[in-house]
This record gives structure tokens, sequence and C-alpha cells, in this order.
């Protein structure tokens, strides 16, 4: 692809990435103004319950990716002691400075 189309997909993201993030900030604003100005106990149960579907998906959406991250973490650091094991490599050292002397 010409570099043309690759600030042109990037704008895209930016403009969806904008329009998602406006969409969530006066959903969670205007559901604080309402649920303070509002005292009755049946609204706040109503508001909470609209509001579990997107608790729901914002979880799944951030767990997701955490968990594949968090997973890399830990096959990163038990490649590194494996790495260390095998060829008796002080921690502090790097594997390419151990093989190179």
């Amino acid at each position: 692809m010409a570099e043309a189309e690759y600030d042109e997909v990037g704008a895209g993201r930016a403009a969806m990435w904008t329009y998602i993030w406006v969409m969530v900030g006066f959903k969670v604003v205007t559901a604080c103004f309402v649920l303070y100005f509002t005292h009755a106990f049946g609204f706040w149960a109503i508001m909470i319950a609209l509001h579990i579907p997107w608790i729901v998906a914002a979880l799944f959406m951030a767990g997701t990716p955490g968990a594949f991250y968090w997973r890399l973490v830990k096959m990163r650091a038990r490649r590194s002691e494996l790495l260390r094991q095998e060829f008796n490599v002080p921690p502090g050292q790097e594997l390419g400075d151990a093989l190179s002397v």
C-alpha cells in the first residue's frame, strides 16, 4: 500500500476511537449526573441493570488482551530462565554477550 493509504487508514482508526471514547464519556458523565440528582432506589436499580452489558463488554475488551499480555510476560520470563539454565548465564548478562565470549 502507498503511504497515503496508510495515512488514511490511521486517520479513520483515530476517528473511530475518538467517536467511541466520546460515546463512553458522555454515557458515564450523564449516568453520574442522573444518579447524583435522583434519590429513588428503583431508578438506581434500573440504571445498574442497564449498565451491566457495558460493564461486561468493558471487562471482556480489557480482559482478553490483558490475559494474552500476562501470558506473554510469563512465557518470556520462563524462556529467559530456561536460557540461563541451559547456558549457565548469570541473571544480569544477556545471551548474546555470553555466546560471543
